[in-house]
């Protein structure tokens, strides 16, 4: 018979990267980058979390079917609802509601090629 553990009220549950970056899972889409944008952290192969049930607000990365293809875009309300390239600044006007297949919430970069290392200080 033994005193139990004063650590046991400490104990942790094991981390799920299911619970943390998936709300809907039912809508939530796994998209691998083709093209490298360091201005919006997004780097080439990165895996991007989308979720097509949310809704964009301002500043929103979203991902848009232009010309039957999918690209990211930033999404902005002024002076009306419109995106922008991450590629090539270009500005599209939002035609349809449809063109917007989902919003990115989470972008995972590898971490190991050190391209994303901007600040030389750290």
């Amino acid at each position: 018979m033994g005193f139990p553990s004063p650590a046991a009220d400490y104990e942790e549950q094991r981390i799920s990267l299911d619970k943390l970056l998936i709300r809907r899972p039912t809508s939530t889409y796994f998209v691998k980058a083709s093209e490298t944008s360091y201005r919006d952290g997004v780097m080439k192969d990165a895996l991007l979390v989308v979720d097509s049930s949310a809704s964009p607000c301002d500043g929103s990365i979203v991902v848009c079917a232009v010309r039957g293809e999918f690209e990211l875009m930033r999404y902005r309300v002024r002076p009306k609802p419109h995106v922008v390239s991450l590629i090539n600044g270009a500005m599209e006007r939002l035609e349809e509601e449809d063109a917007v297949f989902g919003v990115v919430t989470y972008i995972i970069n590898d971490a190991r090629s050190g391209e994303n290392d901007d600040c030389p200080v750290m």
